[in-house]
């Protein structure tokens, strides 16, 4: 059993967050590799597969090494922190002081992840494993999240408003306990985890939040037992759950790109600016958006332009690059599809 101990002040600092593409991405490695949930996943996994085959070697042992064969998982968005963009989250990862990536890639073997030599590389900083990393996380992120990150979001984030009305409506227990029933028991001031059952390397089954909070984190590819990461440093203890996920909505998520649906949004915008309006869902710069729509950075920058004006987007600009993000009116736009 674990136990997480609330002070007055923790009560006060739950939170429910949607951690980005970044924290699915690392999730749904264990979607690809482990066994079941064939009837809400086995599309989305037969397709993924499929496509990664073309892929870098180093894409299957990032698999191996971050959702190990036997158990546990290895935390990097602890590391990396919230952030809604996927290409922020891999500079944060890749730009992580060394103590903190050692601390997390070197626990990740002893539970029986794999590391090969460019991994263990990549925790010591160096420029090429780096490269690879970068390399790895991209790849598998455009055949497994992003042509599915719009519908994927919208999900998590109707998940979010749904928890955040029973906690108005019914209290910190009734939605601490709603989150995977039976796994999680409210004792008040204890959140109980009955069937947790931490590794060898985790001594204490008692988690003091002490001040610093719990963040509650609906993911789609979560295992069905929720998962405790302890982040390093001083920040709050993240709770990361499993959505709960039934045969219609798994349908629409993993639908074919080009679906009719999704020609409606291209009909009203143009097959162009509707295909840049899903890639800035997943969060990019001008250049990556170039990239993935095969045209020029000018024509990039100038269908940003549309699209922000007409309140889809927002863009700010990072240092020499511009970051685009969808609003909330483009991400309905995209769902209303």
């Amino acid at each position: 059993m674990l136990r997480i101990h609330f002070t007055v002040a923790d009560a006060m600092k739950v939170r429910v967050v949607v951690l980005g593409a970044f924290a699915e991405l690392l999730e749904s490695f264990g979607k690809l590799t482990g066994p079941g949930d064939g009837r809400l996943f086995g599309r989305w996994r037969a397709r993924t597969v499929a496509q990664a085959r073309a892929l870098s070697p180093d894409v299957r042992e990032l698999a191996r090494f971050i959702v190990p064969p036997t158990h546990g998982m290895a935390d990097l968005f602890t590391v990396v922190g919230p952030t809604d963009e996927y290409t922020e989250a891999v500079e944060r990862l890749v730009a992580s002081p060394a103590e903190a990536l050692r601390a997390e890639l070197g626990y990740a073997p002893l539970i029986g992840g794999p590391r090969s030599g460019w991994i263990a590389d990549f925790a010591d900083g160096g420029r090429v494993a780096r490269q690879r990393m970068t390399g790895a996380l991209d790849g598998y992120h455009e055949v497994a999240i992003a042509p599915y990150w719009p519908r994927i979001r919208a999900v998590l984030e109707n998940e979010r408003t749904t928890r955040l009305g029973i906690m108005a409506r019914d209290g910190l227990g009734a939605m601490l306990e709603g989150l995977a029933p039976p796994l999680l028991r409210w004792s008040p001031p204890v959140l109980e985890m009955p069937k947790y059952h931490p590794s060898s390397l985790e001594k204490n089954t008692d988690i003091y939040l002490e001040g610093r909070g719990l963040v509650v984190v609906p993911s789609l590819f979560a295992a069905a037992d929720p998962g405790v990461f302890t982040p390093w440093g001083d920040g709050p203890v993240q709770l990361i759950y499993q959505v709960p996920l039934d045969a219609p909505t798994a349908l629409r998520l993993w639908r074919d790109p080009g679906t009719p649906d999704d020609r409606a949004v291209s009909t009203l915008l143009g097959t162009t600016r509707a295909a840049a309006l899903r890639v800035v869902a997943g969060g990019c710069t001008t250049s990556e958006l170039a990239r993935r729509l095969n045209i020029s950075p000018g024509g990039a920058s100038q269908h940003a332009t549309v699209l922000r004006e007409s309140g889809l987007i927002i863009s700010r600009r990072h240092r020499n690059t511009m970051r685009h993000t969808i609003t909330r009116l483009g991400l309905d736009l995209l769902n209303s599809a």
